[in-house]
């Protein structure tokens, strides 16, 4: 799949929220880097005022390769609902990919299917 196809698809993915009437507001930015990378940032306030995060950067030079990523759904407030993401921590977590739970646990978990994120996501609505 190409970058193009691919950054396609997390935008159908997102649009989902919008076809269910879920937003008040969608921002969706990407920049096309040299060498077949892009970096993705979308921000989606829903209609409980709730917020979404999404920031990527991707490596499509042979296939689709999410070099980091930080999936972030909160409150307004602030208060973390979930998030995923692949951050080095000091003191190391045993997996580099983890989901921070809204109980203050972090658990291994492998980056999500943008699509299986944004049902997830919906679950909380």
């Amino acid at each position: 799949m190409s970058l193009l196809s691919y950054l396609d698809q997390f935008r159908k993915a997102l649009d989902k929220f919008e076809i269910f009437g879920l937003t008040e507001f969608v921002d969706f930015h990407q920049e096309l880097r040299p060498g077949k990378l892009a970096i993705v940032n979308v921000k989606v306030v829903f209609i409980n005022s709730t917020i979404f995060y999404i920031k990527a950067y991707i490596n499509a030079r042979y296939k689709i390769d999410i070099l980091s990523y930080a999936f972030q759904y909160q409150k307004k407030d602030g208060q973390l609902i979930f998030r995923y993401d692949n951050a080095e921590h000091k003191p190391s977590l045993p997996s580099k990919e983890h989901k921070y739970m809204s109980n203050g646990s972090i658990i291994e978990a492998s980056i999500p299917d943008i699509f299986d994120l944004v049902d997830e996501v919906i679950e909380h609505l």
